[in-house]
Formats: C-alpha cells, structure tokens, sequence
C-alpha cells in the first residue's frame, strides 16, 4: 500500500478546519474548540460504518467483477447500453456522496467510461429512488412528479455529451485518481 502526499482539495479543508478552529477559539476559547471536535467527532464514528462498506464494494467490486466485464457493460464501447445501466444503477444507490462516490471510482479504475461515471453520479443526484419517500411527503407529488419529469432526459444525455466532449481525457482521469 502506497500513501499518497496530500493534494490541494485535502490541503485547502485542513487549512479551512484550522481557520475556523482559530475563529471558534476566538468566539468561545477551548470550550468552542472542544464542542466542534465532538460534534465533528460524532459525525464520524455516524458513517464510518457506512464508509467501510461503501469502500469493502468499491475495492471487492474492483477483484470480482472481471475487468473485461466492465468494459463490456459499462467501457467506451458499451454506449447506450452502458450509459442506461449506470442511469439505472445511479438512481437505485442508496446512501449519499460517501457511498457512491467510491463505487464511482471503484468502477472508473475498473474499465468503465467518462460517459458512464457521469451519467452514473448524474442520475444518483437526479433520479435518487431513496429519496423519493421525502419529497412526496414534504413537497407533495405534483412538485415531486414534476421535478422528475423535468429531470428525467439529463443523466443519459449529460453522460453522451461528458463521453462524446470529454471522452479522450480518460486516461488522463483515471491516472489522476490512481
């Protein structure tokens, strides 16, 4: 296993959590300082579970599911076929950004393409069947309905334009996230 030196995403939060631990310390002193880290604290051991096993799918999902099965289903040339099955896998995906973010880039260092990936994380944004429940009940299904209507052309559609514009940046993609 190999560490890798932080990049500037990871920079710019720690320097962001020290700044505003200096501007809690400021307002309250220590006592701010220590409530922020208890309750940042508990937020952690709350999804660290979650976080186990979305990693557990992204890496095992990486070892069993073969390569060339990937590329298959989900790779350059699947096209429709690949692009509707992320769709349809995106809106299915339970949990949020910490679960399928990590399967995202399980698949996109297992074979899958830039079209893939992004109709993927389009559609759990967009289509998120766990989220329907909450939107009935506290928008009602006119706006509910509607929104999904609205909505429903933008993951496939975003995904051919993302591989049609961007595709060739793959390689690049992936040894970025490497």
């Amino acid at each position: 296993m190999r560490f890798r030196r932080p990049d500037w995403t990871t920079i710019f939060i720690a320097a962001v959590a020290v700044l505003m631990g200096v501007l809690a310390y400021r307002q309250g002193g220590s006592e701010l300082v220590l409530r922020g880290l208890q309750i940042g604290g508990k937020t952690l051991l709350d999804v660290t579970i979650l976080l186990l096993a979305a990693f557990l799918v992204a890496g095992l999902t990486q070892v069993l599911v073969p390569r060339d099965v990937i590329e298959r289903w989900l790779g350059v040339g699947s096209g429709w076929r690949g692009i509707f099955l992320a769709c349809l896998a995106g809106a299915l995906m339970p949990g949020g950004p910490y679960v399928y973010y990590p399967i995202a880039g399980g698949l996109l260092k297992s074979g899958a393409s830039l079209g893939v990936l992004v109709a993927f994380v389009t559609a759990k944004n967009l289509w998120s069947v766990s989220r329907l429940p909450y939107e009935f009940a506290l928008l009602g299904p006119d706006l509910t309905l509607l929104r999904y209507a609205l909505t429903f052309i933008f993951p496939p559609l975003i995904g051919f334009l993302a591989e049609a514009l961007f595709g060739g940046w793959l390689a690049r993609i992936r040894t970025a996230a490497a």
